[in-house]
């Protein structure tokens, strides 16, 4: 990214920070998301050689860090990246407050793919819980698994092949409101109780939700607290 050639705090932080995408990955990192497939799973349209280049480019700068392991490469955030997450947030924050996601751009596998970044270990209350999701204004293919487990979380396009504990039925609207902790899940819903109580439990999770005031919960979080951090995930 060409700089702006002023010595201006806003300018050398857009510098890094402003170039496209480099926002979403910041924030599949913070999430948790250390191999380049990971990242790549949370940003639907993004290319490879794309990714490629912003994490070479957050290396340069101190943002990320890449450690190498035999054959497989991992990407963290520095101190410098997590304070930097921070500004995602505070972005996160004014989008819930000011934004509406367009119809179009509301994605019933991303919205699942984030929620599952976001249940921790204590919130699966069975070593394995598939819940499947059927979008019904979607066409085909429109089927989701839900895959929780203790040691890691994942979103399917094809059957796991696990005994499922649920299925959902809704449309895209009501999963990302649901998701997007704006209302409770709706649809028809086959699930045992425990189930359901761990869907309404998962349905209050996002960190943009809204106060009574229309002001998103996150805001005016300072580093370290609660609201502040999106969940990690498990693992």
């Amino acid at each position: 990214m060409r700089g702006y050639g002023q010595y201006c705090p806003i300018a050398l932080a857009a510098e890094v920070f402003a170039e496209r995408w480099t926002p979403i990955i910041i924030r599949n990192l913070h999430l948790g998301c250390e191999r380049f497939t990971e990242i790549l799973d949370g940003a639907p349209g993004l290319p490879r050689s794309v990714l490629s280049q912003r994490l070479r480019s957050l290396e340069r700068t101190g943002v990320v860090h890449r450690t190498r392991t035999g054959r497989a490469t991992a990407y963290t955030l520095t101190a410098c990246g997590r304070e930097l997450a921070e500004v995602c947030l505070t972005l996160g924050a004014w989008g819930a407050r000011w934004r509406e996601a367009r119809p179009e751009d509301q994605d019933p596998y991303l919205a699942l793919w984030t929620l599952s970044r976001m249940i921790v270990p204590g919130l699966v209350p069975r070593p394995r819980v598939v819940v499947r999701f059927q979008i019904t204004d979607r066409p085909p293919p429109n089927l989701f698994w839900l895959v929780l487990s203790r040691t890691g979380n994942e979103v399917c396009a094809h059957s796991p092949g696990f005994p499922e504990d649920g299925q959902i039925t809704t449309d895209t609207a009501g999963l990302v409101r649901w998701y997007a902790s704006q209302s409770a899940l709706t649809g028809q819903i086959t699930a045992p109780r425990w189930l359901r109580d761990s869907l309404t439990l998962w349905g209050r999770l996002n960190p943009f939700s809204r106060t009574t005031d229309g002001v998103p919960a996150v805001a005016g979080a300072r580093p370290g607290s609660p609201a502040a951090d999106l969940p990690r995930p498990p693992g």
